[in-house]
């Protein structure tokens, strides 16, 4: 979805500012990245339980699969987010990753790999080379459990790098005027 600047000659706004019109155009998705649904099953308590991945016998995420695409986890991490935490532009060299979460996180993605046919494209649903960030808009902690292929090593050769936001902006939370 976007906005295009239109005329009407029922509108007279004020001098310089322009009128908008939604699109409603689907927006393109970044190529090889996937959102799948997790199934929540609630127990008799109040509570729920969701799995989010599951192996095969060769350490390869099953709903993946299904999509052809080849993902084995060697490491997973927990990040708990304070509410209001807003964390920008981190983009990993070599390494793909799986998310799930307890909660509800804003996601921003830009594809920055060189050759990809959706390069520079931003969506709101990861993959080595397509920076993201996120945003906890809740007033509760939420906690981002997220699966990786690589390592975590700590050092030097990590290779996981930041960007200045203020270099490349792109606020997920407020539409963006096309």
């Amino acid at each position: 979805m976007g906005l295009e600047v239109i005329k009407s000659k029922k509108i007279r706004l004020p001098k310089d500012a322009d009128l908008f019109r939604q699109t409603y155009e689907k927006q393109e998705s970044i190529e090889s990245v996937h959102v799948i649904k997790l199934a929540v099953f609630p127990d008799d308590y109040g509570g729920w339980f969701k799995e989010s991945i599951r192996l095969d016998e060769n350490g390869h995420v099953l709903s993946l699969i299904e999509k052809g695409i080849e993902f084995s986890p060697v490491q997973m991490n927990m990040v708990n987010l304070a509410p209001g935490t807003q964390r920008f532009w981190h983009i990993h060299l070599e390494q793909n990753e799986i998310w799930t979460t307890n909660g509800t996180l804003l996601i921003g993605l830009i594809d920055f790999r060189e050759g990809s046919p959706t390069y520079g494209q931003k969506t709101k649903v990861i993959l080595s080379g397509v920076a993201h960030g996120f945003i906890n808009p809740t007033d509760k902690y939420v906690t981002l459990n997220y699966f990786t292929d690589k390592y975590f090593v700590g050092d030097e050769t990590t290779q996981e790098c930041r960007i200045d936001p203020q270099d490349v902006p792109f606020d997920f939370v407020k539409p963006e005027l096309m």
